[in-house]
């Protein structure tokens, strides 16, 4: 068995909620057993949630654009080059390790060539990113990706607008438990700012910076504010509200000896200990 994250779009920051769904691991690097996990996952995460539709974005993907929505596939514009650049290669490039970089010449090779380069595993830890004498910082990890996808995504808008058939995205490639990035996240928040209005604010390093230049817990905290201000609550009764990590917010169902009962929207009902709940969600 294995586990995996659909990414859904939410209208609050951080812009997405994760459902976590375990199916059977077809192993090896075939396309074919590629393809297979790919509709293992889709069927788990049906079986959740059945209504909603999700799009794998990965070049292995059996789905109309899903392909072309992949970071080795979709290109940018880089203004210094006159000329579009596959995302990957941008991401890979954008690096400025301890010792070394940014290794600019990654912009010239294969997507495949420039994320295995042995230069990025080799020149110590990442001190920032730049993109066309722009720097971004390294923390969080995920911002300058996350960046760069989504602004190809504006100047791809043709397969962008694939995004609005679909609810939820995967990426057959990402491994939480090994990967940063991915590309069905930053599609699912693309596509939560879209609906919002608010897309236009990735556009400007400094805005996007602003916006996404923290960790998740804050914004979600903020968000909070509608149900408790009460930041030393001690217990939790049935009725409240939490925000799970990777559940999203659910409600209180139930609260008994020390478990609650919590309903999620899209995992369904959980119980969890008080304790851990306290220490680890947002009430």
């Amino acid at each position: 068995m294995a586990r995996r994250p659909v990414f859904i779009t939410n209208e609050k920051a951080p812009y997405f909620t994760v459902c976590n769904v375990d199916f059977i691991y077809n192993s090896g690097m075939a396309p074919s057993q590629k393809k297979k996990n790919i509709t293992a996952i889709h069927e788990a995460f049906h079986r959740v949630v059945p209504e909603m539709k999700v799009l794998e974005i990965s070049s292995k993907s059996m789905q109309k654009n899903g392909d072309l929505l992949s970071a080795f596939n979709m290109k940018k514009y880089v203004p210094s080059l006159g000329k579009s650049i596959c995302v990957e290669n941008i991401y890979q490039a954008g690096k400025v390790f301890e010792n070394g970089g940014p290794y600019t010449d990654l912009l010239n090779v294969s997507p495949k060539e420039a994320k295995t380069d042995e230069r990025l595993k080799s020149s110590g830890k990442i001190i920032k990113f730049v993109f066309d004498g722009k720097d971004f910082p390294a923390e969080p990890v995920n911002m300058f990706y996350d960046y760069i996808y989504m602004n190809a995504l504006l100047e791809n808008d043709d397969i962008a607008k694939t995004l609005f058939e679909y609810d939820a995205f995967t990426d057959i490639e990402f491994n939480p438990q090994k990967s940063i990035n991915c590309q069905a996240r930053a599609a699912a928040v693309f596509l939560s700012l879209s609906k919002l209005g608010l897309i236009d604010k990735v556009k400007d390093p400094d805005m996007f910076i602003e916006m996404f230049g923290e960790t998740p817990k804050e914004p979600l905290r903020q968000n909070m504010q509608e149900f408790t201000s009460e930041e030393t609550k001690k217990s939790l009764s049935a009725g409240d509200i939490v925000i799970h990590k990777i559940w999203g917010e659910g409600k209180i169902i139930s609260a008994d000896c020390g478990i609650l009962t919590i309903k999620f929207e899209y995992v369904g009902e959980k119980k969890m200990g008080e304790s851990w709940v306290l220490q680890n969600c947002i009430y």
